[in-house]
């Protein structure tokens, strides 16, 4: 969140910041090029700020009653960053912000992404309710535009829009977090990871073509299904 004072040890940072130390460790083994040994000594002892009740805090000293406390940070860390939390601590995590969604929904950016951390955390109804509270309700005439906030917000002085963080959240949330794909590379048949869940009454997620490694595929995630399929077209 944007405070006036940067807080020390923040989730986020320290999530993205091992993923990406860790594939750029990996890039450098595929080009046969040497990785400086302090790169995995980095990723490896980083400090994750961890509260009592194993829920990932979202920096030294955390509370939730804090100027923007309820800013769900730490579950960016866990999608789009990919986190490989335990499956306790990261559980936790996604229920403990996600109670607290009221408290940010309508700001930009972040509540985009509040559909896919709910089906993370196996909530349907919720997972249905915040792709509107998170998202759909910024859309506006004319035109369908998506706002940077929504107009409920106290934030919000002038409708702007097209605002395109809101729209790229949605539009990850759909292609990679509800279906649980995580690209790296490994073969595609191993980069679906979850369970589908979707929102409530949603039946499947369909994207009849994207290119993969130079080739075209079709990408299904249908609800319930323990991966999503990718398939050659």
């Amino acid at each position: 969140a944007e405070v006036p004072e940067p807080p020390d040890n923040d989730a986020f940072t320290i999530m993205a910041a091992i993923q990406i130390l860790r594939r750029a460790i990996r890039a450098a083994e595929q080009t046969g090029r040497p990785a400086p040994a302090e790169w995995a000594a980095t990723a490896e002892q980083l400090y994750l700020p961890i509260r009592a009740d194993g829920v990932i805090a979202a920096h030294d000293g955390f509370r939730v009653s804090e100027p923007k406390g309820a800013t769900p940070s730490p579950l960016a860390g866990l999608f789009p960053y990919d986190h490989p939390s335990p499956e306790g601590e990261r559980q936790k995590t996604l229920d403990f912000y996600l109670q607290h969604w009221e408290a940010y929904v309508g700001a930009p950016m972040f509540p985009a992404l509040y559909a896919t951390w709910a089906a993370m955390a196996g909530d349907r109804d919720l997972s249905l309710k915040l792709f509107g509270e998170g998202y759909a309700a910024y859309d506006q005439g004319r035109f369908h535009q998506c706002l940077e906030y929504r107009p409920d917000h106290p934030d919000s002085q002038v409708r702007a829009g097209p605002f395109f963080a809101n729209i790229g959240g949605m539009l990850l949330g759909l292609m990679l977090g509800l279906t649980g794909v995580v690209i790296d590379d490994g073969d595609p048949q191993t980069w679906s990871r979850r369970p589908i869940v979707l929102p409530r009454g949603w039946t499947a997620i369909e994207i009849g073509r994207v290119w993969v490694r130079g080739r075209p595929m079709r990408l299904s995630a249908t609800q319930g299904a323990a991966r999503a399929e990718l398939r050659p077209l």
